[in-house]
């Protein structure tokens, strides 16, 4: 396995306001902050990059796929056509907190890609493939998710989903989709909106749905258990037929229909 491992400090480049093209590797070996940078077409598949930092940066057509990318920063950045199959980031940064913007990534092939302990907030995924995408302990507050999450194979239809785990994403908007069989558990998914969406089998055990979109969604088999809401609109939903609940959520889904409870 190829494996390269970059250690990047942060040394500033003066004078980067022009976005030029520059190879990946040679920007990375530059030991510095690479700013204002586009790269299209590089192959960084199977790199061990550590503590990077990117700035308005381009990159366009590049591979990442199994790299392993640990404590960098990509700070308003945007990806377009890049793949990144079973890439893992683990503490890293894709948020300019001073101006409150995201990157963007748009075709992407996020499939089987792994977050942990990495700020995503206000991120925009658009039009990606995210077969099998996992992010662990993630601020993803305010993200936008249009994205594929199962994967065709001839005329199979191989079922995958997403797995948000212990992750904030409060105020996030998932297009209308099918995220059947995904897994939202333990996480902040309030005001979130899953309008319109196939959540069939999906798991919310534990998460905070308090004013979670679900109106036009369809929930079957959905598990709600131990989820914590004041009231959930069930006449707003397409449909909920075997929908799992616990017994000490049944008083507030009650009154979510208008029927009160008497001890």
């Amino acid at each position: 396995m190829r494996i390269k491992e970059k250690q990047i400090s942060q040394r500033g480049a003066k004078g980067a306001n022009k976005m030029t093209n520059e190879a990946l590797e040679t920007a990375l070996q530059s030991a510095g902050l690479i700013e204002n940078l586009s790269f299209n077409g590089d192959d960084v598949s199977e790199y061990h990059i550590v503590e990077a930092q990117f700035r308005n940066c381009h990159f366009k057509n590049c591979n990442f796929d199994l790299s392993k990318i640990h404590s960098s920063e990509f700070i308003n950045c945007r990806f377009v056509h890049c793949s990144f199959r079973e890439a893992e980031f683990q503490n890293c940064s894709f948020y300019d907190e001073v101006k409150q913007t995201g990157s963007q990534w748009s075709f992407c092939n996020l499939t089987e890609v792994k977050f942990s302990r990495s700020n995503l907030s206000l991120n925009k995924l658009d039009k990606c493939d995210a077969y099998l995408l996992e992010c662990m302990e993630c601020a993803a507050s305010g993200m936008s998710l249009e994205i594929g999450v199962h994967r065709e194979v001839g005329k199979r239809i191989l079922t995958g989903g997403v797995r948000f785990s212990d992750c904030k994403m409060q105020y996030a908007v998932f297009v209308p989709g099918n995220y059947e069989e995904s897994r939202f558990e333990h996480c902040d998914l309030r005001d979130v909106s899953l309008a319109g969406s196939n959540l069939t089998r999906t798991s919310f055990i534990g998460s905070s749905i308090n004013n979670i979109d679900l109106s036009g969604a369809t929930l079957d088999n959905a598990v709600l258990a131990n989820a914590t809401f004041d009231e959930i609109d069930l006449v707003s939903m397409f449909s909920y037929k075997a929908m799992v609940v616990s017994r000490d959520q049944h008083e507030n889904i009650l009154a979510s229909i208008g029927i009160l409870t008497l001890n």
